[in-house]
């Protein structure tokens, strides 16, 4: 490993925004603004992110520089920070948003033809479904069509700030100020008002027992950025620990080599992508009842009881490939060391491949949700190619549930307001977003299977048959319907603190400055 860091790249982190680096357990409350420019108000568009790049949570302290004059809001900071400024605001644009800025031709053109279509581009003239649509599956009841935001019919987005804070009052307090803040450059959209709340907002929030609805404890397994603070810590990880997880900063950010050892995009330091990154967000409906009825019949059906909770968690877990209290099924006998502490138990509980330990899928369906999604050493011609193939795929998730817990004493009424604000963070949408979902989550033929997708998905291919593997017979369970519904979605570019500063300060003709002369 002493080779791998003498060639480690030294991230700037200073200029990237901190939600790249943390997901922000201590401002479990969030909100996320849809806005639009306000027509012909450039200048005020400018001055507007020339003042919010003060505001805007780093991933790093200010190191040098003209800068470092200027005062800086770290995760550090934020580490030390009273209860009154517990708090953390990013921004990121769209391709509509930059154009608004009239950053110009060129700059446009310099990203992604994936961010400059957007999540959900319109049919042609003849109605034929975009192809993005078909490759993401967002067909039937998650199309476009009926989208509450981004769709066909309402997908003027220009930007999105995301709002962080400790308790509601502190969020709303700061959700004020920023719209404030912006009301002479840009207004927030109306959206359908998940979960009830303000209906400008897409509230979202950590349970204190970080579990989503489905009942699953959440955001176990995320890469570890390679020369981030979180990789230097001591005796944390193990040379396995690092071979496993530790992916390189390019494939998240702009300027840095991904794991092709090639630098992404934005290496100069004068590009407007350097130490940005495109985020992606989706709000995913989830059908709490609808899950839970078709765990307990399916156990009543492979058990004989409905009602015994160890019988629906055996079908819950198998669903998922984690147990609902995070223990992946591919690896028992390492979860079991460290029962006395949860953190300790999903950290180890993570440290595992399926080619050796559960190449089959006795263990941890090959179908289930964790080996799509991160299929790890098992989808190339060998495990250690296939591993580092797999690190070109990942994504950094940094997702807020909405609406309240499911209620069963509550009417039907209740049904569809609460889900999943997925958001997700990569340097390639194609190449990793899109990628996973719809080569690995939607694919019905993954792993030489015959059918089925996601079993938590949105997809609805083949009737939702799921796949178990048993001796002597596999187990088939036909899902009604997919659990989960897209209800909105975006494709957004997530710049560094410097490139907001220029987008504040240039106009269409005046080029980019330096990072350091910003």
């Amino acid at each position: 490993m002493k080779r791998d860091r003498v060639a480690m790249e030294k991230v700037e982190w200073d200029d990237v925004q901190g939600v790249v680096l943390s997901g922000y357990p201590r401002l479990p409350y969030s909100a996320f603004v849809l806005w639009r420019f306000r027509p012909q108000r450039v200048a005020a568009a400018r001055q507007w992110l020339g003042g919010l790049a003060g505001r805007l949570m780093r991933a790093g302290d200010v190191e040098g520089g003209l800068e470092s004059t200027v005062p800086s809001i770290s995760i550090n900071t934020l580490k030390h920070a009273g209860q009154r400024d517990l708090r953390a605001i990013n921004l990121a644009l769209t391709a509509r948003g930059l154009e608004q800025l009239e950053v110009g031709d060129n700059t446009l053109k310099s990203f992604s033809v994936e961010f400059l279509e957007g999540m959900a581009p319109k049919p042609d003239q003849l109605g034929e479904t975009p192809r993005r649509t078909n490759a993401l599956g967002d067909l039937g009841e998650s199309s476009p069509a009926s989208w509450e935001w981004g769709g066909w019919a309402n997908g003027e987005l220009d930007g999105l700030l995301m709002l962080f804070a400790a308790d509601t009052e502190a969020l709303r307090s700061l959700v004020d100020d920023e719209i404030k803040a912006m009301a002479e450059a840009a207004e927030p959209i109306i959206v359908a008002s998940p979960g009830g709340g303000d209906p400008r907002l897409l509230q979202g929030r950590i349970y204190e027992d970080r579990k989503e609805h489905f009942g699953y404890t959440d955001g176990i397994s995320q890469p570890v950025i390679e020369g981030s603070p979180r990789s230097h810590r001591r005796g944390e990880y193990t040379a396995e620990d690092k071979r496993i997880h530790f992916v390189k900063p390019g494939e998240f950010l702009f300027g840095y080599k991904n794991e092709r050892r090639m630098h992404a995009v934005g290496s100069d330091p004068a590009d407007l992508r350097r130490n940005g990154s495109y985020l992606v967000l989706r709000q995913l409906e989830q059908d709490v009842p609808g899950f839970n009825d078709f765990v307990a019949k399916a156990a009543g059906l492979l058990h004989g009881s409905e009602d015994a909770e160890e019988k629906k968690e055996w079908v819950a877990s198998r669903l998922v490939g984690r147990s609902t209290s995070g223990e992946a099924l591919a690896c028992p006998a390492i979860n079991s060391r460290n029962d006395q502490d949860p953190l300790a138990k999903h950290k180890s509980g993570n440290d595992f491949l399926f080619y050796h330990q559960d190449r089959f899928g006795m263990k941890c369906p090959i179908g289930s949700h964790i080996r799509r999604a991160n299929p790890r050493d098992t989808k190339g011609p060998d495990p250690d190619t296939a591993l580092r193939l797999s690190k070109m795929h990942r994504i950094i998730r940094r997702s807020r549930m909405y609406g309240d817990r499911f209620d069963p004493a509550k009417p039907a009424s209740d049904k569809g307001k609460r889900g999943i604000l997925f958001v997700c963070l990569n340097a390639d949408i194609a190449g990793q977003f899109e990628m996973i979902q719809h080569s690995w989550l939607n694919n019905r033929h993954f792993g030489d299977l015959y059918v089925g997708t996601d079993p938590i998905g949105h997809s609805a291919a083949d009737g939702g048959a799921i796949v178990i593997q048993r001796q002597p017979t596999n187990i088939v369970l036909e899902r009604p319907k997919p659990f989960v519904r897209v209800r909105g979605g975006g494709y957004f570019f997530l710049p560094g603190i410097a490139a907001v500063r220029r987008l504040g300060a240039m106009g269409a003709d005046s080029g980019v400055e330096t990072r350091r002369a910003s």
